[in-house]
């Protein structure tokens, strides 16, 4: 090569090495390419990722957003239907063509609500699947690490969902408890909640993409928007039901059968080293160990990081 033309090549992959470091800067490091290579048949787990949330976008208060790992999808959603099906919990409102009536805790009420519910957190401790939590405290709101001074607090907020729902996905997919890796995952996300509102599944789109010319297995096969009372969601209204059971811990209510399945989820996990469901319980964890420590049901009680 000629040493006009070599110099020139050379100054040309430096510029694309600054252009490549500059965008990396922006945008955040992604999962190394060792964790999204190829993987031989067998070897990785297609999950069900479910996602809800609880509580409230206002100043005070608790906001909850859970997602529920489900590894083996048709095993679980049929014991769940077994459960509707001895509790006789079928709908009745013409408005819904489903055949079984939706989990929904914050409607919980009535004693079949209650036997339903059991028999449902019974399900999620017999079956290979995992919960996973964020927790934030209204009351520790700072806009300051979500944006510049002047943007409106609305966006900041956005920004804010949009990472906390990352930081919850980025340790299942980077680094499995099992070791088994999580490729062509399917994430479902009720499209009443708020999050629906937030693009957060676009954002996790891009976020978790495989690079460009990238020839292996992605960690999703689709991520999209759903209907939480249709039959074929039932694991994304025991999202809803562990989320609940936990949300009590945090912000009580009056209803005594709220505090009776709370209890009862409590008593159920008991097992798995879960002593309490309330912030004090959680915050003794450091959230890099939190996982590994309680692997079948965990919630972190996310701050941020103070600046020194």
């Amino acid at each position: 090569m000629a040493p006009v033309l070599r110099g020139r090549v050379c100054v040309a992959l430096q510029r694309a090495a600054g252009i490549g470091r500059a965008v990396r800067a922006i945008a955040g490091p992604r999962i190394p390419l060792t964790a999204v290579g190829p993987i031989a048949c067998g070897q990785a787990m297609a999950y069900r990722i479910y996602v809800d949330e609880s509580g409230t976008h206002s100043e005070e208060g608790w906001l909850l957003i859970g997602m529920l790992f489900v590894p083996q999808h048709a095993s679980l959603h049929r014991a769940l239907c077994r459960v509707k099906e001895k509790e006789e919990y079928l709908n009745h409102s013409p408005n819904k063509n489903a055949r079984f009536r939706e989990v929904h805790f914050t409607k919980l009420k009535t004693e079949r609500d209650v036997r339903v519910c059991k028999g449902w957190i019974d399900c999620f401790t017999e079956h290979q699947c995992h919960f996973r939590a964020l927790a934030f405290d209204w009351s520790m709101w700072d806009g300051r690490y979500f944006g510049d001074p002047f943007e409106p607090a609305a966006l900041k907020k956005r920004r804010a969902y949009k990472k906390w729902c990352e930081l919850l996905l980025q340790p299942e997919l980077s680094s499995p408890l099992d070791g088994i890796p999580i490729r062509n995952a399917e994430l479902f996300l009720d499209r009443l909640r708020i999050a629906y509102k937030y693009d957060v599944l676009d954002h996790l789109k891009d976020r978790f993409a495989p690079p460009d010319h990238f020839q292996g297995t992605p960690y999703f096969s689709r991520l999209l928007h759903t209907t939480s009372w249709r039959d074929a969601n039932q694991c994304l209204q025991l999202t809803d039901l562990l989320l609940g059971g936990l949300s009590q811990a945090f912000t009580p209510s009056g209803k005594p059968e709220k505090h009776e399945v709370r209890d009862y989820l409590l008593a159920e996990l008991a097992p798995h080293g879960i002593r309490q469901l309330s912030p004090g319980f959680w915050k003794q964890y450091h959230p890099k160990t939190l996982r590994e420590k309680l692997p079948k049901f965990s919630a972190w009680c996310w701050q941020p990081e103070r600046k020194r």
